[in-house]
């Protein structure tokens, strides 16, 4: 006759363990249904098609940066010049596009090469200097804005009446920058899960010796999370260069701190090797929804920014305990 398993020999269930996996997912995507529900009780225009499809809209702008943010927080790092990329990148392309359809492809390839020069910039920086990601991005953040205000402290430059349509345009009722990001968010979930860069990318944010020691370039990896982070960050700026149609200087302000709020709303931790995209996109939707609702309710911006410093705070306290 045999005993029953003592309470130590029992394995979690499958739905404790699905529980415990995707916590943070849960707690995210739950909170975007309880502000959703709230919403809708109080504002009758908020489950309008219009009112949906312009939250997402606005949503492709954080949430092409944050894709990038989420590559490099993936790794162990951390980007903090992403808003000065996108301050700079809306300026280049505003005055080398000056209102001619001639000149919008030499305007988007310059910009998203200077996107790519600067993560190159970061990553050399980091690999090769072993700066730390923190102080290099921090140098190139006030590099680049002091580059951009040298420029300008003025709005300058125009967009091409072509370019600037492309945020009106729809593909039946979905918006075309919706669409944009749909597509951005699979091709970067695919490149996390399906291919050796993005298994790389885990296994140096879970431990950087143990993924060297395991014969993985570290140092061309960590170059390349921060490359398609600037080039995201630079193509953000190209995507509100067609809601602005002009380079304005202040675009790109606080976008690092909503970037990297919106990556640890959705799980993933500071000190890299966890999370993903997905959650990623509902820290972007969760953010956007809150925004929302602040303006609805008159809410001032600086309350807005406490909240999300608070958030972040709260966010790093508890995956250091997590990681205890």
């Amino acid at each position: 006759m045999t005993s029953a398993a003592s309470p130590v020999d029992r394995k979690p269930s499958r739905t404790r363990l699905f529980l415990r996996r995707n916590a943070s997912l849960l707690v995210v995507y739950g909170l975007i249904i309880l502000l959703g529900a709230y919403t809708t009780l109080s504002s009758p225009t908020f489950l309008t098609d219009r009112n949906i499809f312009n939250i997402l809209r606005q949503g492709t702008f954080l949430g092409t940066v944050a894709i990038g943010e989420t590559f490099v927080i993936l790794s162990g790092g951390i980007d903090l010049s992403v808003g000065s990329i996108i301050k700079l990148s809306v300026l280049m392309s505003g005055i080398l596009m000056d209102g001619k359809p001639g000149n919008i492809a030499l305007a988007v390839i310059a910009t998203l090469a200077m996107g790519l020069a600067v993560g190159l910039v970061n990553g050399l920086l980091i690999t090769r200097l072993r700066i730390a990601p923190f102080i290099a991005t921090l140098g190139t953040y006030s590099v680049l804005r002091g580059i951009a205000y040298t420029i300008t402290t003025t709005p300058k430059g125009k967009a091409a009446p072509a370019f600037l349509r492309l945020y009106d345009i729809k593909i039946g009722p979905v918006p075309l920058l919706v669409i944009f990001l749909a597509l951005l968010l699979i091709v970067g979930i695919f490149i996390l899960r399906r291919t050796t860069f993005g298994r790389h990318i885990y296994a140096i944010g879970g431990s950087e010796q143990v993924a060297r020691l395991s014969g993985i370039r570290v140092d061309r990896v960590k170059i390349g999370v921060y490359v398609l982070c600037s080039m995201l960050a630079a193509l953000t700026g190209l995507l509100y260069l067609t809601r602005a149609g002009i380079g304005d200087p202040v675009t790109g302000e606080g976008a690092e701190l909503q970037a990297i709020t919106a990556v640890i709303l959705g799980g993933t931790s500071l000190f890299g090797g966890v999370g993903g995209l997905i959650g990623t996109l509902g820290g972007v939707l969760l953010i956007g929804l809150t925004n929302n609702i602040l303006v609805v309710l008159n809410v001032t911006q600086y309350y807005q920014d406490l909240i999300e410093g608070l958030v972040i705070v709260g966010a790093v306290a508890l995956y250091k305990q997590k990681r205890k």
